[in-house]
This record gives structure tokens, C-alpha cells and sequence, in this order.
């Protein structure tokens, strides 16, 4: 039985039921710096204990496991120390805000190899994205010549809430980051590098300092372009759209229809799409699989420490290409 905590009570309630409805885990403490929340937790949550000072959960040699999902810029500390106390982390995204943090997470580690470092990235765990990602192993599509991935905010709410009292919120790191994940899971490939624009245009009256919208072009070595967007003040539903341009097919997800399209004779066929969207009852298993990854150490986690890692790479030199206005080539970590 593994012994579990869980920071950050927001996003954080979605790690608390998995971990509650996993039998191989132990949820021992929630921490969360409302206390007002206090009441409703220990209705949901009866068997675990109720905390505020995170390092009460960080310092506690009896948990195993935690679950970092406070606000962005925490992340970093609190996942160094719990790699340094030999805790299994798994991590809202981003993990962390900047290019020395992610070295400090990094190094950690290094230093305690055994510790298992996964994220939320929930996309993976989609049906839909899986048979894209399936298709594209089988070169269903042919040469994919590009791809556009576009994140849809669509709760404008959140976006003014904490992130707008934040010395720094990143679009890119805090939207977008789903979209290149997904786009380098579905492709099995890393771009090379990236330029950005970015807005505030539809944010210049609130509190939000930074851009709300982002538009990222990736570039891959053979030539490949991806266009993400980060678009945080849309007035659209929350939605993950996709496209998929290859010489054999293409794929669309959008709001109004999900299909294929092939030619045959000349003519083009459409063919529907019929695995589910958003589906969001499957996403329990990215943290499912982390714990498969700690209970048998052949076994990788649907998210491994080496796509966060450079999933945040392409995301440190995206909001770099953005503040430059210039290409910027990717350095990944060795």
C-alpha cells in the first residue's frame, strides 16, 4: 500500500479521487491554503487528514507519494523537496516557470534516480487521440506535412482568478503545453525549434498582466511545421481542436464535427470519427499508470520524466522566441 498526499485542493480534488479509488494507495492528507474549504473536505474525503503547511505532507518520511497541484509558481519547490525526501511526484503542468527551475528539478532527479517524476498531461489518456496517434504509427495519414493544435480556454474565470495575481503567468505553459504535448506524443518527435507572437488584446482591461493568446509555430528536422495556439480569452467552449495534414488523409476535430477525409478516384470521402471526446472519466489512468510505474519499475508511465522534460524545453523556448520576437532554436536536457 502506498502511502499518498496531494497539494493543492483545485485540479488537485481530480488526483485525491484517483488516488482514493486506486486499492493499491493510501490517501493520508490533502493540503490546500483555503481554509474554507476545510468543511467540504472532510465530507468528501473522511479518511485523510486536512493540513495547511505543505511541509507537514513534504517532511512526513511515511508518505510514498505526492501530488503537486498548488499554483504554478510553487511547483518548483515543493517538487525538488519532494524528490530530496524520496517521494514519487506527479505534478500539475507546468512543473515549473523557468529554465533554472527546471534544472533544479532535473538535478534532484539525477541525484534520486528512483524517485518516478510523471504529469497531468491528460489528453494521452483520450480514446480519440489515441486512434489518431495510432494512425499516425500506422502512416495511415502518409507524410504529414502539418498539424495544427488549438487550445480553447473557454473559462475565462480561471484565467483572471490566481494566474492574474501572479508576478508571472505564462498562456503557453498554462494552455498551449497540452496542445505540444500532444502533438509530439501523437508524432513520436521532437521539434528542433520554435517562433512565437503573442497578445493581450482580449485581456488589456483585467488584471492579467501577461499575453492571453499565443501562437506558436514549431518546426521538426524533416521539415515539418506545427502551429499551436494558446487561446486564453476565446469567446468559444472549452475544446482541444486538432488537424492533421498528411498526403494520404486528414483528420479535423472541431467544435462541429470530428472526420477523416481521403481521396478515392479523385473524389473525396469523409468518414466520421466515432471515439470519444473529452472523455474525461478515462483521465484517472495517467496517475493510474504512474502508480503502475512505482509498484513495478519496468513498467513507464504513460507520461515519462523525459516528455515532461521536454515538453518544457519546447515551452521555455517558445515564451523566449515571444519575448525576442526571433526563431529559437530548442535545447533539450541530455
Amino acid at each position: 500500500m502506498l502511502n499518498v498526499s496531494v497539494i493543492g485542493m483545485g485540479v488537485g480534488e481530480k488526483h485525491a479521487e484517483a488516488y482514493e479509488n486506486d486499492p493499491r494507495c493510501n490517501l493520508v492528507s490533502i493540503c490546500d491554503i483555503d481554509q474554507k474549504k476545510d468543511e467540504y473536505l472532510k465530507n468528501k474525503f473522511p479518511r485523510a487528514k486536512i493540513v495547511h503547511d505543505t511541509n507537514q505532507i513534504l517532511n512526513d518520511k511515511q508518505i510514498d507519494i505526492v501530488s503537486v497541484a498548488s499554483y504554478d509558481n510553487y511547483h518548483c519547490g515543493q517538487i525538488v523537496k519532494a524528490i530530496q525526501n524520496n517521494k514519487h511526484v506527479m505534478a500539475e503542468k507546468p512543473i515549473c516557470l523557468n529554465d533554472n527551475e527546471l534544472k533544479e528539478i532535473y538535478n534532484a532527479q539525477k541525484k534520486n534516480s528512483k524517485v518516478v517524476l510523471s504529469s497531468n498531461l491528460v489528453l494521452r489518456a483520450n480514446d480519440r487521440m489515441k486512434k489518431f496517434k495510432k494512425d499516425v504509427t500506422l502512416s495511415e495519414f502518409g507524410d504529414i506535412f502539418y498539424v495544427e493544435g488549438d487550445y480553447y480556454w473557454g473559462r475565462t474565470e480561471k484565467l483572471f482568478g490566481w494566474r492574474s495575481e501572479m508576478d508571472f503567468y505564462s498562456i503557453i505553459m498554462g494552455a498551449a503545453i497540452h496542445m505540444i504535448d500532444l502533438v509530439m506524443w501523437i508524432l513520436e518527435s521532437r521539434p528542433i525549434s520554435v517562433y512565437v507572437m503573442g497578445n493581450k488584446i482580449g485581456s488589456k482591461d483585467t488584471k492579467l498582466k501577461y499575453n492571453s493568446f499565443a501562437v506558436i509555430l514549431l518546426k521538426f528536422e524533416n521539415d515539418l511545421i506545427i502551429k499551436v495556439t494558446g487561446n486564453g480569452v476565446c469567446v468559444h467552449p472549452h475544446y482541444h481542436g486538432l488537424k492533421i495534414f498528411g498526403t494520404k488523409k486528414t483528420a479535423i476535430q472541431n467544435l462541429n464535427n470530428v472526420f477523416y477525409l481521403s481521396n478515392l478516384n479523385s473524389k473525396t470521402i469523409k468518414d466520421s470519427i466515432n471515439e470519444p471526446y473529452p472523455q474525461k472519466e478515462t483521465r484517472k489512468i495517467i496517475i493510474n499508470s504512474f502508480v503502475d510505474s512505482i509498484i513495478d519499475p519496468k513498467k513507464n508511465p504513460i507520461v515519462k520524466k523525459r516528455d515532461v522534460y521536454d515538453v518544457m524545453s519546447v515551452c521555455f523556448a517558445a515564451e523566449k522566441s515571444m519575448e525576442t520576437n526571433k526563431s529559437i532554436n530548442i535545447e533539450y536536457l541530455k
